[in-house]
């Protein structure tokens, strides 16, 4: 499966090199850094990380075939994408954010209430956004214990065992 990693925000030095930052610091904190020789997915292209340095709050890529500033710009504002095959593997009850896009949340019937289409965190804890079965609607659940339950990762599933009362209003 291809994740979502990063982007690149700039450029760094005159050899081509791109500056890359996270969506938030909870998004970076779940991912490893990218190292030498790894492959990554930019405009359905695929460069070889040649090298990685950190550089304050983000970290600068040197990608083999990109050389030259010219060839870093046309880059700036494009999505980083990696092969999940290359992460570290996670216990049954750790998920990387982006793997959990596509989960089915399903009742303690085995009935499906709804699908994660997006993922967010605040200080507190993470936020599943799901698109209802019923009518479509995207709700925000926050991911903790007294919504959610069981979690299958072979058929991608997480366990809701209390519905959250929603104000129509």
């Amino acid at each position: 499966m291809i994740i979502f990693y990063g982007k690149i925000t700039g450029i760094h030095g005159l050899k081509g090199e791109v500056e890359i930052a996270f969506v938030d610091k909870s998004y970076f904190a779940s991912l490893p850094i990218l190292s030498k020789n790894i492959p990554i997915t930019i405009n359905n292209n695929t460069f070889t990380v040649l090298n990685v340095k950190k550089k304050n709050k983000a970290f600068v890529l040197s990608l083999k075939d990109i050389n030259t500033i010219e060839e870093a710009k046309e880059l700036i504002g494009l999505d980083i994408f990696v092969d999940s095959s290359i992460l570290p593997q996670l216990d049954d009850d750790t998920f990387y954010e982006a793997e959990l896009i596509g989960y089915k949340i399903i009742d303690t019937d085995n009935n499906i209430y709804g699908e994660i289409v997006d993922v967010y965190s605040l200080p507190s804890n993470y936020v599943f956004e799901i698109k209802l079965t019923e009518n479509n609607e995207i709700v925000s659940i926050p991911f903790v214990h007294a919504y959610f339950g069981k979690s299958d990762k072979e058929n991608k599933t997480i366990q809701i065992i209390q519905k959250p009362i929603f104000d129509n209003d």
